[in-house]
């Protein structure tokens, strides 16, 4: 067995070594794996229709086998197709359970079942991910103001109008486009780089 990893920042190593430093007892290294991959597992329940509730069962049992198979992985450097593989299972075994089966049957009689073809693929799920969390990272490096205007006009769930926009920011409404473009330049430039 080797020495323990002793490291300050885990959220900087790549998943093999997290997954290294996992195996070996790192109990900041789990933390880290499970905040890098948080939002993943949880997307995938939501999207199969889960309550609330079966989506927090789902999250502890993906997690529960991760740890359970540490030892077994094959591919630690993909590691988020295993959990979205893992994930999928979760669901599938959610939805076969006496809540689901008279849905089932119904959606059998009218032929409404989704194909494999309908649902993205382990590597789609895990691309748009990364394209999300490459955003959400370059979004931190703008100043606040940009920030809190591209996120009030592209993220905010109760799309606020320019004038609301106008209000929050204290602004004036005709600075919003011209403001909007120069920080949608710099989070472009900030991505690219």
């Amino acid at each position: 067995m080797t020495a323990p990893l002793y490291v300050t920042d885990y959220k900087q190593l790549s998943d093999a070594d997290l997954l290294m430093a996992c195996k070996q007892g790192e109990e900041d290294a789990w933390g880290a794996l499970v905040g890098r991959y948080e939002r993943l597992v949880y997307t995938i329940p939501y999207r199969y229709g889960l309550t609330p509730s079966e989506v927090s069962d789902v999250f502890q049992s993906v997690w529960l086998a991760l740890l359970r198979n540490l030892g077994s992985l094959r591919q630690p450097d993909r590691i988020a197709a295993w959990l979205v593989t893992t994930t999928r299972r979760e669901c599938w075994e959610r939805r076969r359970g006496d809540k689901y089966k008279k849905e089932f049957s119904s959606e059998l009689d009218s032929n409404i079942i989704k194909t494999k073809s309908d649902e993205p693929s382990p590597d789609e799920l895990v691309s748009t991910y990364e394209r999300h969390e490459a955003l959400r990272q370059a979004m931190e490096h703008l100043e606040p103001r940009c920030r809190r205007l591209i996120h009030l006009l592209y993220f905010d769930p109760s799309i606020p109008s320019y004038a609301e926009v106008s209000e929050m920011l204290s602004m004036p409404i005709g600075s919003i486009g011209p403001m909007r473009g120069r920080c949608l330049k710099k989070l472009r430039k900030i991505m690219a780089d």
